[in-house]
């Protein structure tokens, strides 16, 4: 069996201060992951699989919008 997850970016918003949080979430659809460029895709790819490394990380073309791109990662559930 295979976990397959799709990177999502979010931004988050401090209510009292303002600051914003760029963070990084797992979906498990691609319809909610983020859409990259190709650049930006390999940016956040080269992150991601620098940390999360006991998963197999890809960068593919979205499905739902074909010009642009997506990060996908699968992972052997034992």
């Amino acid at each position: 069996m295979t976990n397959t997850l799709w990177v999502a970016a979010n931004i988050l918003f401090d209510l009292e201060t303002g600051k914003t949080t760029q963070v990084l979430l797992l979906a498990s659809r691609e319809q909610d992951a983020t859409t990259f460029t190709k650049k930006d895709a390999e940016l956040y790819f080269n992150f991601v699989k620098s940390r999360a490394r006991l998963i197999n990380w890809s960068v593919e073309r979205s499905s739902q919008r074909p010009e642009t791109f997506v990060i996908k990662g699968t992972q052997d559930v034992v």
